[in-house]
């Protein structure tokens, strides 16, 4: 779980980002919480050039129960929320967190979410396959 191929995030490093991605997308623009980010999270570059304290992530080492404990919960909240969403909430113009003169529309956000997922789902069988050859 804690492995790195070719200098990218291990597997726990993955979640942890995904959890990040879930409270930037979903918990800071959709929901607009005022503290929508979970400690474990794993910030990319942009967000500590964006200006944001990275240091609301100070769980650096979060032990793997609670990386899939954390991220069971952000996947159940995106499934409650798609569950719950309607047409037109889809349209409701949200500030995009990295851009904020550029709004982006609920849609868009949750979009946003998938996509990450799906990449990152992506990256993680890569490197599953790489570590699988090496032994």
């Amino acid at each position: 779980m804690d492995v790195s191929v070719a200098g990218e995030w291990s597997f726990a490093q993955t979640l942890r980002h995904l959890v990040m991605a879930t409270d930037t997308w979903l918990r800071r623009a959709v929901l607009e919480l005022d503290e929508p980010y979970h400690p474990i999270g794993q910030p990319n570059v942009e967000y500590a050039l964006d200006g944001h304290d990275p240091a609301v992530f100070h769980e650096t080492d979060p032990g793997w129960e609670r990386v899939l404990q954390v991220r069971a919960e952000r996947v159940a909240m995106v499934r409650d929320h798609l569950a719950t969403v309607t047409t037109d909430d889809l349209q409701v113009p949200r500030r995009n967190p990295w851009a904020p003169a550029y709004p982006e529309s609920t849609l868009s956000c949750l979009r946003t979410i998938l996509e990450e997922e799906w990449e990152h789902l992506r990256f993680a069988q890569r490197d599953l396959d790489v570590i699988d050859a090496r032994t």
